[in-house]
């Protein structure tokens, strides 16, 4: 469903570590709202998710930002809490016009039986971005469930096209990137942050989307995380030298 899922490419162990390290933080520092959202991040992906839905909502309380909102939203999405994620969600959109957040407002409108709505929303996520895949994906199924079996073709055709394009795509250049320009700006960084857990749940062999990830995470100030993302692009590429230097850098 979502970047924190359970299927994460962090181990439970080194996650279990890290909920404790947070916790232990937290007690001397309680306002931390980076650490708990660590934390709450760590629930999540364990499967803990009234664990994380509580301390999403102490980061709310803290520093109400869209991520947290946006993180909130998907937990609560998770267990069912269907009105409170479609709040959760407007509350993000109505700052920011981030195509996952219409993607999961969807969902959370489609699971309430608010078909028409959901396709609403998953129409103003493909506006913005208009190879959201699993947007398509989810607008075909819903029209297929419609009965409205030509249009759900036609958006079935684009998800195969788009697949295609992507696989052709994963051997050329189109991995030489750098990102170090945007840490200076924590605008970028949360975006970058968002950008890169996308790319690696799509390519989860690649080592330096975790790289990446990894100083992403560690310029947020998310040390725990990042060194996760250093330590699993070293599990990809034990050879990768900065990763290592970055992973042992303490």
């Amino acid at each position: 469903m979502d970047n924190y899922s359970k299927s994460s490419y962090y181990s439970e162990g080194l996650l279990e570590e890290a909920i404790q390290e947070n916790i232990r933080k937290l007690e001397t520092d309680p306002n931390n709202h980076l650490l708990r959202c660590s934390l709450a991040n760590s629930y999540f992906r364990i499967g803990k998710i009234d664990e994380a839905i509580k301390e999403y909502r102490k980061c709310i309380e803290i520093a109400p930002s869209s991520e947290y909102w946006n993180n909130l939203g998907k937990a609560l999405l998770n267990v069912g809490q269907y009105d409170e994620a479609v709040n959760a969600f407007k509350q993000v959109l109505a700052k920011n016009k981030w195509p996952d957040a219409y993607f999961h407002l969807a969902l959370a409108h489609k699971s309430s039986g608010n078909s028409e709505e959901a396709l609403n929303q998953l129409n103003e996520a493909l506006k913005i971005n208009p190879k959201y895949r699993e947007a398509i994906n989810e607008k075909a199924q819903i029209l297929e469930a419609l009965n409205r079996k030509d249009e759900a073709l036609t958006e079935y055709k684009k998800v195969i096209a788009l697949f295609f394009s992507e696989y052709q795509a994963r051997d050329t250049e189109d991995y030489c990137y750098e990102t170090a320009v945007l840490l200076d700006n924590n605008d970028l960084i949360d975006e970058l942050i968002r950008q890169l857990r996308q790319h690696i749940q799509k390519y989860p062999g690649f080592a330096d989307g975790y790289y990446k990830l990894g100083q992403a995470l560690e310029a947020k100030g998310l040390r725990n995380e990042a060194m996760m993302a250093f330590r699993r692009a070293l599990e990809i590429n034990p050879s990768y030298e900065i990763a290592r230097k970055s992973f042992w850098k303490r």
